[in-house]
């Protein structure tokens, strides 16, 4: 039996997302040349598909040549993460760090309040 070679269709649009009826899982419709694609994740499929990207982009990482060094991107480049993403305890002096830290080919602008906690989300990713 033949392996069949992967023909994936690009992806031209993320066109909404939303919680489903449920509202344990999440959907999304995704636009492609051929028409709307409407796709439902629990939080199982939504961690595989996650960690699928993160290794796909890991692994196409080596053969990019567009991509800059990182401390020459702009925080505006990277992909912003809503604050309330990430629990953090302010330090004393309040003065928080922006950063930016890149996984695979994904540059992630983060606003950190410690090093510790940004080592330890670094580490959490590429785990």
């Amino acid at each position: 039996m033949d392996n069949p070679v992967p023909n994936p269709k690009p992806l031209q649009g993320i066109v909404m997302a939303w919680p489903a009826n449920d509202g344990k899982a999440f959907a999304i419709r995704l636009q492609l040349p051929d028409g709307d694609l409407d796709l439902e994740l629990d939080d199982l499929m939504l961690r595989q598909l996650l960690q699928a990207l993160m290794e796909s982009s890991e692994a196409c990482v080596s053969k990019r040549t567009d991509l800059r060094p990182i401390a020459e991107v702009d925080l505006a480049d990277g992909v912003q993460l809503p604050a309330s993403s990430l629990d953090v305890l302010p330090l004393d002096d309040g003065e928080a760090r922006r950063l930016v830290m890149r996984v695979g080919a994904i540059d992630l602008s983060l606003m950190i309040d410690s090093r510790t906690t940004a080592l330890a989300l670094a580490n959490a990713l590429t785990a």
